[in-house]
């Protein structure tokens, strides 16, 4: 996930840290929060006192958040995913996880690190609370117990299977290992994160009507929130369920027409590229060293294209892992993607039978959902 307009604070463990100004109202709505419950804690605190404890408790809640959310990335970091940042917005902090985790148990262990972190916390400012009551500190006191019972609550809230929260995450996890398809496990995981939001928004209304309490249209934002996640999680999910069931061999390009290696790009433009359908493996001395497509040849100038042979512009076979037709079109974007290349290879045994590419793939998707 990435929110615009994110002012960087600062970079801790080699993760940049950043804040929402949307997160400006959910500071102020803590610190109030903290002020109007302080005196049912401690109901001899002065004005004053107050007001500062309830500015001091929503900045630390706020680390405690982030320290929530490194957790994540942490987690993710060890286990070779790349993190983009950390976030502070309207509805908490985000951890960027740039890339899925490649196994349910992975993403059981990233998802559950945040929440099993707020839970530590909240017994840590618990014994904070019981040792400050027993040195008569009532403002230390007070500023622990509500920082123990918002971290307690951060941990149970942030366990709703609510996708893609972290409850939601977890119950994909498990749903994942079951079905044995993450996209099937999304959709189910997002499915039952509208469930969530129909409850939340329910008590929403219910607490605005019977007891006229602003905190119901709170929770009709976080419902509103999740909810449309939930929608766009399970419309990708459906496409990546498509990706998952149509195999390699189904959008590959199967019309191989052989370049030599030291054919000019000015040929290869000129007569060889172009036919619908076709990818062009590239050989020497009939060994297949390479694959070749006009996009290859953008950033050459006109004037060098009868100069320049097609070994200097092509993908290197060294760097395609091979495919087979069986494989999924959803592992083989993946591969696509980890490579940074345009086209693969694809093998019946040691013959080459096809190339696949991003465009054969989406081509393929789209002509499957356009019947």
């Amino acid at each position: 996930m990435r929110l615009r307009w994110t002012w960087k604070i600062g970079r801790i463990a080699g993760i940049d840290v950043g804040i929402h100004p949307s997160w400006l109202i959910i500071y102020a709505l803590i610190a109030w929060s903290a002020i109007a419950v302080a005196p049912y804690f401690t109901p001899g605190l002065g004005q004053r006192s107050t007001i500062v404890l309830g500015l001091i408790a929503a900045l630390v809640l706020f680390a405690s958040v982030v320290a929530h959310e490194f957790a994540h990335a942490l987690v993710a970091r060890r286990l070779g995913i790349p993190i983009g940042g950390i976030t502070l917005f309207l509805f908490g902090g985000v951890a960027t996880i740039l890339n899925e985790p490649g196994s349910p148990a992975d993403e059981l262990r990233i998802a559950v690190a945040g929440p099993a972190l707020s839970a530590v916390l909240a017994v840590v400012f618990l014994l904070l609370f019981l040792g400050a009551s027993s040195l008569g500190w009532l403002w230390v006191a007070t500023l622990c117990v509500y920082l123990a019972l918002a971290n307690a609550m951060l941990a149970v809230f942030n366990l709703l299977p609510a996708f893609p929260s972290d409850g939601g995450r977890v119950l994909r996890s498990l749903l994942w290992m079951w079905q044995k398809s993450q996209a099937r496990a999304t959709l189910w995981a997002a499915r039952a994160s509208m469930v969530v939001a129909a409850l939340l928004a329910a008590a929403g209304v219910y607490f605005i009507l019977a007891f006229h309490e602003v905190r119901g249209l709170w929770w009709i934002v976080i419902a509103t929130f999740l909810a449309q996640a939930a929608f766009m999680s399970a419309r990708q999910a459906r496409i990546d369920l498509m990706l998952e069931q149509m195999q390699v061999s189904d959008c590959m390009l199967k019309t191989l027409i052989p370049v030599p290696a030291n054919t000019m790009v000015a040929s290869f433009i000129g007569e060889v590229a172009g036919r619908p359908g076709a990818a062009y493996p590239v050989v020497d001395q009939g060994s297949l060293v390479g694959l070749a497509d006009v996009r290859h040849t953008s950033g050459i100038p006109l004037a060098l294209w009868g100069q320049t042979p097609m070994s200097s512009v092509m993908i290197p076979i060294s760097r395609t892992p091979a495919l087979t037709g069986r494989e999924s079109a959803r592992a083989a974007l993946t591969r696509l993607h980890e490579c940074g290349v345009d086209e693969l290879p694809v093998y019946e045994g040691a013959e080459l039978v096809g190339i696949v590419t991003r465009d054969s793939i989406f081509r393929r998707l789209h002509a499957g959902t356009s019947r």
